[in-house]
């Protein structure tokens, strides 16, 4: 049969694998919080121009151009920020996550997201 992959040291309950995406949403979770990206989504958005009611801003795909309600686009580091999976990964996410300019960003649309996300993980 096959192994168990065993736990990791400094937290027997998990594996290393599991503590590392741990520490990747922490942090995914500090970047949708961080000025630089909140104040980024409202220089990049525009009036909706549709009939919903409730519907205040627009955003555009950067790959297809089409216009998107907030709920449909995505905000993506045209430089992925890469993998995690141990601590000489660390310093080099965090920089690729948090230290952005205004030109490392793009809105994808959730379509053109998931595409890209392959393609960069090939």
């Amino acid at each position: 049969m096959g192994r168990k992959t065993p736990p990791f040291r400094y937290y027997p309950q998990w594996t290393e694998a599991r503590f590392w995406s741990f520490i990747r949403s922490a942090l995914r979770q500090a970047w949708n919080k961080s000025p630089i990206k909140r104040d980024w989504e409202k220089k990049h958005r525009r009036k909706y121009t549709g009939s919903d009611k409730r519907t205040k801003w627009e955003y555009q795909c950067n790959n297809c151009k089409k216009w998107f309600k907030r709920k449909d686009v995505q905000v993506d580091h045209k430089i992925p920020a890469g993998a995690l999976r141990s601590l000489d990964d660390l310093k080099g996410f965090v920089k690729r996550l948090f230290f952005v300019e205004e030109n490392d960003l793009q809105w994808l649309c959730k379509q053109c997201h998931t595409q890209k996300t392959k393609k960069d993980k090939r």
